[in-house]
């Protein structure tokens, strides 16, 4: 509760900017987010395990401006998230395993300008998305053992906030704080499963990105 108090408190404190007027009325961007972490576990007998995990996405957005606040757009988003799993039991075995999720979504979103002076442009953003995902385990030891694809439908939607500096006749640069409320949702036919998922700051700084904008 003390997240979302913090995100009231500087949307008003952004809120109180005043936006100029903009001449340009299209907005084209592509974004871009690599995260890369790992962890490793073991007990008393030796047995120890380690994992990897690999995200690449890259989001483009094409956005109209209504008037001095308000703007319309559309968003394609595409993830690929690579899980490596390494375990080993000494005197044993050892064994990798890959699980590699890709998704896919596309949808609509809506941006609220809080400063913008032709320069610099300050925006919050909400959007809403749908596609798929698909989520494949592959055994390292054997590749031409391939895990059964598990496909999902995916709906999405997500708070984000962002900021903008143009540099050179409408080029210019962007980062982005994503995710910053967002909510999922998977559905499994072949399960006939369900998967809600709400996030409020979850890993908030991993979920930043840096992109390039082009306005006209």
């Amino acid at each position: 509760m003390n997240r979302f108090y913090i995100l009231f408190f500087l949307t008003c404190v952004l809120a109180t900017g005043q936006s100029y007027s903009q001449e340009s009325k299209f907005n084209i961007s592509v974004h871009t987010n690599l995260n890369k972490s790992s962890s490793s576990t073991g007990n008393v007998i030796g047995t120890n395990s380690t994992m990897e995990l690999k995200q690449f996405a890259i989001t483009p957005r094409a956005v109209f401006r209504i008037d001095k606040v308000w703007a319309i757009g559309a968003i394609y988003s595409y993830g690929n998230t690579v899980n490596r799993s390494h375990i080993i039991i000494p005197e044993l075995a050892q064994a990798y395993l890959d699980t590699k999720t890709i998704d896919q979504h596309a949808g609509v979103l809506v941006q609220t300008y809080l400063f913008d002076n032709g320069k610099f442009a300050a925006f919050l953003e909400l959007d809403g998305t749908k596609g798929s995902s698909k989520t494949e385990i592959v055994p390292k030891e054997d590749i031409s053992i391939l895990g059964t694809p598990t496909k999902s439908s995916l709906y999405y939607s997500a708070f984000h906030a962002g900021g903008r500096y143009t540099f050179f006749k409408g080029l210019g640069a962007e980062i982005r704080l994503n995710r910053l409320v967002s909510y999922r949702h998977l559905r499994t036919k072949d399960f006939d499963t369900k998967v809600n998922h709400f996030d409020l700051f979850n890993n908030f700084w991993n979920e930043v990105s840096l992109g390039l904008s082009y306005q006209f």
